[in-house]
């Protein structure tokens, strides 16, 4: 039947076929974005029987509290009193062998529709199990009903998704108010997504567009620290922040992995290289903004850090972070923490 992998453009394609009954006797909704298996599987509880029915037909279970051959039976029992019931398996990772549930395929009910919702965790420094697309599980799951995998969105990928979102709401918001919007909120589309509702709540009447004055006046901006905002501070030498942010780091080293961080800062870096070089090649500043891809809304920022480290400098700098990096991944560290590290390495670009 029906396979689908990733984002907006999917979900809307399988949200629309629900909402017009076209209801697949299986799904298999899994992977690191949450958002998208809670809408749809909230929108399959609402769509797949009527309220009157739900008492009797819709069958509510839990990973960790149920096993494989649990759901299997639940499935393959016939309704009572009505055409067709829903079996949902929520937080289906806690399951022992969720691939245990494939023998169900060889005798599908169609009386049943039987939705898995498999979240991957997407905590990087834990260590997490997918679902394993070689198994005969996946691969039967895909003839039999929709497999839905939800991908979570790359950061730089996040003003562009509160673009295409906010019109689903009746509106539109311009493309520095995406930006900001996506730096207050980080990678977090639930959260988004509750921002954006706070934001249309708030627009006086008769609005249609969200500005980025919108996002500044109703939108919390705090949150914890990340890599961008250390990546800003340091563009702009805002000591105190820096400092503020690496210590925030050092006391969650496990949330926040030295190496990720290098990386991120090594990218800025070379960022504002290529954009010394462009500069100096004469390109115009908004053909630099959008060869780099950074949003107009951000250029102040580069144009601080272009000002505050000259070519020969940020040369200087993300030679620093090659040492550090490597420092970080032998016994050149010597007893520092990584934590400790951080705070060097930001004392050096700094001074």
């Amino acid at each position: 039947m029906a396979k689908q992998e990733g984002g907006i453009v999917q979900f809307n394609q399988i949200k629309q076929d629900i909402l017009n009954g076209d209801i697949k006797p299986f799904y298999l909704l899994f992977g690191k974005e949450h958002y998208y298996i809670d809408e749809l599987c909230n929108l399959l509880m609402e769509n797949v029987l009527p309220p009157e029915e739900r008492d009797f037909g819709q069958i509510l279970l839990y990973g960790a509290d149920t096993t494989a051959s649990q759901v299997v039976s639940a499935a393959r029992q016939f309704p009572m009193m009505i055409s067709r019931q829903l079996v949902v398996v929520k937080e289906a990772q806690m399951l022992k062998k969720v691939e245990d549930i494939g023998v169900y395929f060889q005798g599908i009910m169609p009386t049943t529709v039987l939705v898995i919702c498999y979240k991957t965790p997407n905590d990087p420094t834990k260590s997490s199990k997918n679902i394993d697309k070689r198994t005969s599980f996946y691969k039967d799951a895909q003839k039999v009903g929709v497999v839905f995998e939800s991908n979570q969105v790359p950061d730089y990928k996040i003003p562009k998704w509160i673009e295409e979102y906010v019109p689903t709401k009746g509106l539109k918001i311009s493309p520095d108010a995406a930006a900001l919007l996506a730096e207050s909120a980080g990678i977090d589309i639930q959260k988004i997504v509750l921002e954006i509702d706070k934001l249309v709540k708030a627009l006086p009447e008769g609005s249609k567009t969200i500005t980025a004055k919108d996002v500044e006046d109703n939108v919390g901006m705090s949150r914890d620290y990340s890599v961008f905002e250390l990546t800003k501070a340091l563009s702009v030498k805002d000591m105190l922040k820096c400092y503020k942010i690496v210590h925030f780091f050092g006391e969650s080293e496990k949330r926040f992995p030295i190496q990720l961080t290098l990386a991120a800062l090594s990218s800025h870096f070379l960022k504002i290289l290529r954009f010394h070089a462009l500069l100096s090649a004469g390109v115009p500043k908004n053909e630099i903004l959008a060869q780099l891809g950074i949003n107009p809304y951000f250029g102040r920022e580069y144009d601080d850090a272009v000002r505050n480290y000259s070519m020969k400098r940020t040369m200087a700098v993300i030679a620093i972070i090659k040492e550090f990096d490597y420092r970080s991944k032998s016994n050149a560290r010597g007893n520092a923490s990584d934590g400790e590290l951080l705070q060097e390495l930001v004392s050096r670009i700094l001074n």
